[in-house]
């Protein structure tokens, strides 16, 4: 049962991660309005984004893809 809430939590935060990085990939060009000749916030902001998204991924991947195999349990 604790096993279950665990994998529960951990997809839900994988998503969370993901909505979070092309929230802000959507938002940025709005928010940059005021500073349009900010270089470095324009990177930073997208490099977060870019961040989130990987980390969510990778929640997935581990979840999904990556898991150990049980043994059989024949013996």
């Amino acid at each position: 049962m604790a096993s279950d809430q665990r994998n529960l939590t951990q997809v839900i935060w994988g998503v969370l991660l993901i909505a979070m990085g092309v929230l802000l990939c959507v938002t940025t060009p709005y928010a940059l309005r005021v500073s349009a000749n900010s270089t470095f916030l324009n990177f930073a902001r997208y490099f977060i984004a870019v961040l989130l998204i990987v980390a969510g991924a990778k929640k997935f991947y581990g979840f999904y893809f990556a898991r150990d195999k049980e043994p059989p349990s024949g013996e």
